[in-house]
């Protein structure tokens, strides 16, 4: 399970200097830009393949195997449909915008953009599968090995070569890939089958508002990312988006790595509330702030210290290390971090809606005050801007978590700072 994450970090830290050796920073920068726009259809989902895999887990602990599978098949059904639609819809419209105006492209001609953004639109729809098909490895307790074989599929999609080549490698091992995972669920789970017979508009319905949320997530973190991404192009060039995306790669190192911790919780709390043991969600949430803490003030120290040798080491010299941007980016994965360690509490309930939605305004709120400071303060205005969202949110975030999980604040601080001998030992709580 803590492949996943690693790996994520591990082809970041390779890719960005081999990239940056073979292409240039002006041509790197073009690929951050034109890989960040078809990143937007991951939300043609609509959500429903977390929201399932959510619902499936605690249907599973309370013993509903039907209803797991009526959940699954509405979901595929739906996902299916809806991102197909949208590839579309991309095939038609985006030989008519001006790529290269609108971004500031400096190696690729209009034509080759469109064209490298349609073939990753369509990465993008051959992996929205593996998103549904994921949710039945995570409720029938084989979530380790469906991580372990994303991983791997993540692995076999290597670069090398042009814009383009880059773009149809990651297609032509994605499409094979995501049949492989699906069949692989069936034969470790046979019980969980594709098909349309099972699906039904009222469990659509169910999931409306849970989907939605997960749609959210990725919005947000898409404006976050993404948007700052083209925010930053837009004003100062691929080579500022270089700079940015290199430095925002190393402060994050630990937020990756983080994320070993909530996807293992994820299915874990989903079988807990399901079950009805509050007592084990509040157990865990507590643990999971200890975590969070513990590694992004320690990883977060130790960066600080060395972030500026490793960046020099990492990409040779071929970017310039901002101090200022890096050291506001390290506080903006420290929040991140401590806000995710609640935020998995409602995910795992399908109860994340509400702060979903204000991740949602807040990041465009961010986005807003970025487009007043970058002019003025350089990339350490976008970075400044991203710290004010995820400082709201990691209030937020805690707040209604201990409300689900049934704690209060002066309870949840002492528990978080006692040293534990064995994180889920059942120890009397404060």
């Amino acid at each position: 399970m803590a492949a996943g994450p690693v790996v994520t970090a591990g082809i970041q830290l390779v890719t960005v200097p081999l990239l940056l050796h073979a292409w240039g920073a002006a041509k790197y920068g073009d690929w951050l830009l034109l890989s960040a726009i078809p990143s937007y259809l991951t939300l043609s989902d609509l959500g429903f393949g977390d929201a399932s895999g959510s619902d499936m887990s605690m249907k599973v602990a309370a013993g509903d195997r039907d209803g797991a599978v009526e959940t699954f098949q509405s979901s595929w059904v739906l996902v299916s449909g809806v991102s197909l639609a949208a590839l579309l819809v991309a095939l038609i419209s985006v030989w008519w915008i001006p790529w290269q105006r609108w971004l500031k492209l400096s190696s690729v001609s209009n034509l080759q953009a469109a064209t490298i953004m349609l073939v990753l639109a369509a990465y993008v729809v051959a992996a929205q599968q593996n998103g549904v098909t994921e949710s039945g490895y995570r409720c029938d307790g084989q979530f380790a090995t469906g991580t372990f074989w994303a991983t791997m599929l993540r692995l076999m999609e290597v670069v090398g070569g042009s814009l383009l080549a880059v773009a149809l490698t990651y297609l032509a091992v994605r499409i094979p890939g995501s049949l492989a995972y699906a069949w692989l669920l069936r034969r470790k789970s046979p019980w969980i089958h594709f098909g349309v017979r099972r699906a039904t508009l009222t469990t659509v319905k169910r999931l409306a508002a849970p989907a939605f949320g997960f749609v959210a997530f990725p919005l947000g973190t898409a404006l976050s990312l993404q948007g700052m991404t083209i925010l930053i192009g837009s004003l100062l060039g691929p080579v500022a988006v270089v700079t940015f995306s290199t430095l925002r790669t190393l402060s994050r190192l630990n937020v990756q790595l983080f994320g070993v911790i909530t996807n293992t919780l994820w299915p874990e709390l989903s079988r807990a509330f399901g079950a009805g043991n509050i007592s084990l969600a509040r157990r865990l949430h507590r643990h999971a702030w200890q975590a969070s803490l513990g590694l992004s003030l320690c990883g977060g120290a130790v960066m600080w210290v060395l972030g500026p040798w490793i960046f020099n080491v990492w990409v040779r010299q071929n970017v310039t290390f901002n101090a200022n941007c890096f050291h506001v980016l390290l506080l903006v994965a420290v929040s991140s971090m401590l806000w995710s360690a609640s935020s998995v509490i409602l995910i795992s309930i399908n109860d994340h809606w509400r702060i979903a939605a204000v991740y949602v305004g807040a990041t465009a709120l961010s986005l807003g005050v970025a487009r007043l400071l970058i002019p003025q303060l350089g990339i350490t205005g976008g970075a400044l801007a991203l710290l004010m969202t995820e400082g709201a949110m990691t209030g937020l975030a805690l707040h209604t978590a201990l409300r689900r999980v049934q704690d209060s604040l002066e309870k949840f601080l002492p528990a978080i700072i006692a040293v534990q001998r064995f994180p889920l030992q059942a120890a009397p709580e404060p």
